[in-house]
């Protein structure tokens, strides 16, 4: 009788040798130890306009596919070394977002972590503006970091953003999960809109009913409702986050927002982009995958159905 084996959970890291894709390896590895499974490191060789290909020959190409499979050789070798985790090295030539929207499927993938690059190899640049079309149709969550290091503790802050809409729920277990398991504080932070009193306002209701689910597990949490103001609602958000020594921001992209699911939201976008910690993002699509890390550390199941009406209501 043959046994049957069992896939671990992958992690995929997008990686252009950028110095923000070695902070999002370094997380990465943070994550995966938890999960008890595997780096994919994924390298993807931007094909050129028409007129880049007629200079560059396929000798070129094979040349830069060797250079770059020697090089994520040695990379998973050290980071195997000098942590303990297997590194699996993938190299692809084509669309950036396309190749890490199809690795992920194949893999099955509960994150995909990857840096906001500023700089990076002309042939492996897969950031900038593609980082929001990764997010946008990821089939898990998304971590994004940028160039300020991350603390080899994990987290210790966690910024929640609250709005009004159903998924509320969602949002609070999620952090929940990733407060217990790096012993974080969460800090609750909201924005009204125009004209509405804090007292008189659902949003206040709804950032109080959280906060009592959140501390009702054990958890440190803050929670804090700024007026409308001539300051943008992200950098609010932002600024808040900072206050607080928030070391972690988790926002909804689409749902939060009323848009299509398809296009990240304005407020979103600008959180992503210029934000100094790192950001998990949460699609639909990935809110409804079942095996990524926060469900599996703290299924709904654990908060009670008492609970579970009262931050609905």
């Amino acid at each position: 009788m043959t046994t049957k084996t069992i896939k671990k959970p992958a992690v995929l890291v997008p990686y252009d040798f950028g110095p923000t894709s070695e902070i999002a390896l370094k997380e990465a590895v943070c994550i995966t130890k938890y999960l008890k499974g595997e780096i994919y490191v994924l390298s993807v060789i931007r094909k050129g306009d028409f007129f880049s290909q007629l200079f560059r020959s396929e000798k070129d190409n094979r040349r830069i596919q060797r250079e770059v499979r020697a090089k994520l050789k040695v990379l998973a070798t050290n980071t195997k070394k000098e942590t303990g985790v297997r590194v699996i090295t993938i190299v692809e030539e084509g669309n950036p977002v396309d190749v890490i929207h199809e690795q992920a499927d194949i893999l099955k993938a509960q994150y995909v972590i990857m840096g906001k690059n500023k700089e990076s190899k002309p042939d492996l640049n897969i950031f900038g503006t593609s980082i929001l079309q990764v997010i946008s149709e990821s089939p898990c969550p998304v971590i994004t970091v940028s160039d300020n290091p991350i603390l080899e503790c994990g987290f210790q802050n966690i910024v929640l953003p609250i709005d009004l809409t159903k998924q509320t729920l969602e949002k609070v277990s999620k952090a929940i999960a990733w407060a217990k398991y790096y012993k974080a504080n969460i800090h609750l932070v909201g924005v009204l809109s125009g004209g509405i009193s804090t007292t008189q306002s659902r949003l206040n209701l709804k950032m109080e009913k959280a906060k009592f689910v959140v501390e009702k597990e054990g958890i440190n949490c803050t929670a804090q409702l700024y007026e409308k103001s001539e300051e943008p609602v992200h950098r609010t958000i932002l600024n808040h986050a900072q206050k607080v020594n928030g070391d972690l921001l988790m926002i909804m992209t689409h749902q939060e927002l009323g848009v299509m699911d398809s296009y990240i939201g304005a407020i979103a976008q600008k959180m992503i982009k210029e934000s100094e910690i790192p950001v998990v993002s949460f699609t639909t699509r990935a809110v409804e995958h079942n095996n990524y890390f926060v469900s599996s550390f703290l299924p709904f199941e654990l908060l009670n159905t008492k609970e579970i009406k009262y931050l609905k209501g």
